[in-house]
């Protein structure tokens, strides 16, 4: 790949205009899944660390697979982003979800979608745990909303 399509953003097209979330997990359509590893890879590309967070092909017979719940965001007719939280009890059994990371699109980011997605989240996952590091717009983000991570 040369290095000016590493660095292109193609979002996806999504099936409705209105901003909304679509919740993703084994039992989605390959198509949407892959639309969550693209964001995973442009998470990948920006925050420089680990490795790929999130493969379309993940399934529950994958070595060293953790369940989980991923959100993509919609707006403007595209995809614009993608989060995903990882069932995690071996790490934690009291609060075993683990939110694992999260890419939105620089042009949305800024625009409140997490501010509206995070009482969903709230009320479909309950209690859960942030992986680190946590970016320094995130911190900035939990701080606004009063975020106490439980142990």
């Amino acid at each position: 790949m040369c290095q000016r399509q590493y660095y292109l953003i193609d979002l996806p097209v999504a099936p409705y205009s209105s901003e909304t979330r679509l919740i993703v997990t084994t039992a989605s359509p390959k198509p949407i899944r892959e639309n969550v590893e693209r964001f995973a890879r442009y998470f990948l590309r920006e925050m420089h660390f680990g490795g790929l967070q999130f493969e379309a092909g993940e399934t529950p017979e994958s070595l060293g697979f953790k369940r989980y719940k991923a959100y993509l965001f919609a707006a403007q007719d595209h995809y614009v982003g993608a989060v995903c939280f990882r069932y995690r009890d071996d790490q934690n059994r009291v609060v075993p979800w683990l939110f694992d990371w999260m890419w939105i699109h620089p042009y949305f980011r800024h625009q409140g979608i997490l501010s509206r997605a995070w009482p969903e989240f709230v009320r479909e996952i309950g209690q859960f745990r942030l992986a680190q590091p946590v970016s320094p717009h995130m911190e900035q983000f939990l701080r606004k909303i009063g975020w106490c991570e439980v142990p």
